[in-house]
């Protein structure tokens, strides 16, 4: 997927909000910030204090790791160790992008940067962002430690209005408000600032691959593919890591609504068969526009995934928050097929599904 700047997406580097944004976080406070991927609440990665606020503040349970976001590819080299000579190919052609690398972490660094200041981890996830906004604030800020800015188990933000769903408590920044280094902890331990940069234009997260080994490892698909990725370097089948959870996204139920979700796997016409015979009185069918369209006239709640699959992977966490506002008891979504970004939009489906598939 090529990452293009999104059309609706006016805001401006705002150079004064941006440096107020980095001040807050060097002081131990939290920013909820635009990616090219979904919206990132992101904290001071060498500060224990507010990296452990991220948790809290998420309900993140304490072994699932954290991304560090950097602003410049050279950076990598410093919290990474012994990185293997495919690293450098897979930076040249995916980075700045949605690609985050998993690798052996420098040895030199703080036993538990990556993850929870109450663990340990032998390695790092790394990316650095595409979006004009992020790599601005972390140029300012320095390494910053960002999951996404949603409640731990919810649908991602792919727009500032879903973070403050989860997180209302968050208020802008404005450019004139200074924080002196000399401010006492209290002037960011409670607060949450956002940078507004409209709406993410890949609207998944990052692909995650590991590269601890001979050859890399996908973990989590992402807008950027296995083919894509296969065109630079070989890639392994997989492998099996005893320790602690490399990559978010993998372990825990994750992109759940809060009504039941099924994934229904068919070709279109059965697939628009087996809707029109739902018997069920409150519930929401997420489909494609094209398949949409054969629904027009059904009595339930039809919502547009896109034209395509780029379209889908874009308004799919945002789809399911509307059902979330609609209040439905059930959600069945159209399959898409598995291939290129499909796989990720499939992994992103059937764990927002809890594996609940309806074959057609």
């Amino acid at each position: 997927m090529e990452i293009k700047k999104s059309s609706d997406d006016t805001a401006k580097l705002q150079p004064g909000k941006i440096k107020t944004a980095a001040e807050f976080i060097r002081g131990g406070g939290l920013v909820i910030f635009p990616t090219e991927t979904v919206y990132g609440l992101g904290a001071d990665a060498f500060n224990p204090d507010a990296v452990a606020r991220i948790y809290s503040e998420k309900g993140r349970p304490g072994d699932n790791p954290l991304i560090l976001h950097i602003a410049n590819a050279d950076d990598f080299f410093e919290l990474a160790f012994e990185s293997p000579d495919y690293s450098r190919a897979l930076i040249k052609n995916f980075w700045p992008g949605p690609l985050t690398l998993v690798a052996k972490k420098n040895p030199a660094l703080p036993a538990w940067v990556g993850g929870h200041p109450a663990g340990k981890t032998k390695t790092v996830g790394i990316r650095m962002s595409a979006h004009p906004i992020a790599r601005a604030l972390i140029a300012e800020a320095g390494v910053i430690a960002a999951p996404s800015a949603n409640k731990a188990g919810k649908p991602s933000p792919t727009k500032l209005a879903h973070a403050l769903e989860d997180f209302p408590h968050a208020t802008p920044v404005l450019s004139e408000k200074k924080f002196s280094q000399n401010s006492p902890f209290s002037a960011f331990a409670e607060k949450i600032l956002t940078l507004d940069g409209g709406s993410a234009i890949v609207g998944l997260e990052s692909t995650v691959v590991d590269i601890t080994g001979a050859s890399p490892v996908i973990l989590r698909p992402g807008a950027i593919t296995e083919e894509q990725i296969r065109r630079v370097v070989c890639v392994s089948a997989g492998a099996d890591f005893s320790d602690a959870p490399r990559s978010p996204g993998t372990k825990y139920k994750h992109y759940a609504p809060n009504a039941q979700m099924f994934v229904v796997s068919g070709e279109q016409k059965k697939f628009v068969s087996y809707v029109k015979n739902i018997r069920e009185k409150n519930f929401c069918v997420l489909a494609k526009k094209n398949t949409a369209a054969l629904l027009k006239n059904f009595d339930a709640e039809i919502l547009v995934l896109g034209d395509d699959e780029i379209s889908v992977a874009q308004n799919f966490f945002s789809r399911l928050r509307e059902c979330d506002a609609l209040g439905v008891e059930k959600i069945f979504v159209e399959a898409v097929e598995e291939k290129q970004i499909g796989v990720a939009i499939m992994d992103r489906m059937l764990k927002a599904a809890g594996g609940r598939v309806i074959y057609v």
